[in-house]
Order: structure tokens, then sequence, then C-alpha cells
């Protein structure tokens, strides 16, 4: 057996990650002797165990781990290519542009390197309309993977480039903001274990009102990445 139906990908992907019988039928609209049933089918088509079922519940074998972690990929690259398709026909967006482009950028990105891509894809004479897309942080790869993007900036380290084609752009120092009174070198940069152990704050709702002071953190990469 050389092949894979999505289905029965889908159906293992909810118990594996689920590891219950009951909440992946659940989670996936169906009873449950009918998924495991069509998971019994599908090892017995592999010729693997991929599961292991006891009283205690249900975990994997090391076939099921390496099945979990290409399955996601797998899944991953079947929406993603349904999703371009759509997109480039202009299903997804009836009376909206077709071929369009979607761009993928952290919300706090430089706006100077936006406004310079855009400007410079605009002058080729191929050029496609290109929309803008802004994500959190880290949700650029995802979005690369599963096709709501067709092309991203992303930063290394903090991105994954795995898998992806990539030209690097540039390199901005980072700074990190720690609380007034964090015990920190008295000279030097700030040894990064020492802000990554602490608590991550996010961007307040409102105006911040307890004082910061900063500390120098790795510099960070920025790269234009692209599916291979």
């Amino acid at each position: 057996m050389d092949a894979l139906e999505t289905r029965e990908l889908r159906y293992f992907m909810a118990v594996a990650e689920e590891l219950h019988f009951g909440r992946a039928a659940e989670r996936l609209g169906m009873a449950q002797p009918p998924l495991s049933r069509a998971i019994q089918q599908f090892e017995r088509r592999l010729g693997v165990s991929l599961l292991e079922r006891n009283r205690r519940g249900v975990s994997l074998t090391d076939a099921g781990e390496v099945l979990l972690h290409e399955g996601r990929a797998a899944l991953d690259a079947t929406v993603a290519a349904a999703r371009r398709t759509r997109r480039a026909g202009g299903a997804d967006r009836p009376g909206g542009p077709r071929n369009r482009l979607v761009l993928a950028v952290k919300a706090a990105a430089s706006h100077e390197l936006l406004r310079k891509l855009l400007d410079a894809y605009a002058a080729e004479p191929d050029a496609v309309d290109i929309e803008v897309l802004p994500s959190g942080t880290c949700e650029q790869e995802q979005m690369l993977r599963d096709g709501r993007a067709d092309v991203a900036l992303m930063h290394k380290p903090f991105n994954s480039l795995a898998g992806f084609d990539s030209e690097e752009l540039l390199t901005e120092g980072q700074i990190a903001i720690l609380p007034a009174g964090t015990r920190l070198p008295r000279a030097g940069p700030c040894p990064w274990p020492t802000s990554a152990t602490s608590p991550t704050s996010r961007w307040p709702a409102g105006p911040a009102t307890a004082p910061t002071r900063p500390a120098r953190a790795p510099r960070s990469t920025t790269r234009r990445s692209w599916p291979s």
C-alpha cells in the first residue's frame, strides 16, 4: 500500500490528537463504532499498529507517532492546494481579482521594508494583485503551510523555515522589555535565558502603567519565504 486517503488521515489524526475514540468521534461528527472500525481497517491496510488500546485509554505506537507528524504535513498540503486553486480562479472571493498573492506579515513588522517590497514588486511587468494579511507572532509559518498565504515575511530564529525557499532581507536589533527592578548584569548584553524564562507579556489593551526598562536580546533576521 503506497497511497493514503485524506478521510483515513483525518480519522486517524483526530484519534491521535485526542487519544480518545469518543472525543475523536464527537470532533468528527460521527458515531464511535464506525470510527473504531475505520481505524482498524486503516491499520490492516498499512500492515502496522498505529494505536495501543487498553483500559486506561489510547496511546500512539512508534509507527503512529510517525504518521501523526507526517499526516499533519500531508493534510496541510491538501488544504493548501485547494485554497490556492480556489484563489487562483477567484472562487474564494467572487467578483474580486483572480490569481492574487497573499502576503502574510507580522502586525508589528517594518512598514518601511513592506512598502519597499510592494513597490518593487508592483514595478514587475507580470505583477499580480497583492493582499497583505497581518498575522500574530510566529503564525506566518502555518499560514504558508496550509495555504492561507502564498509568501510571508518571517523572522529567524523565531520562525521555522524548514521546507520553504527563503531569501534574507535584513537583520534588525531586538529588545526585551522587562519590569523595573528585574535583576540584570551590571554591564554587557542581557543573557537570553534571563528574559526567556521570565513571564511573557503581551501588548496591553490600554495604556501601560508599570515602569519598564529595555534589555538587549538576540538579533532577528527577516526573511521572505514561500513554499518550495
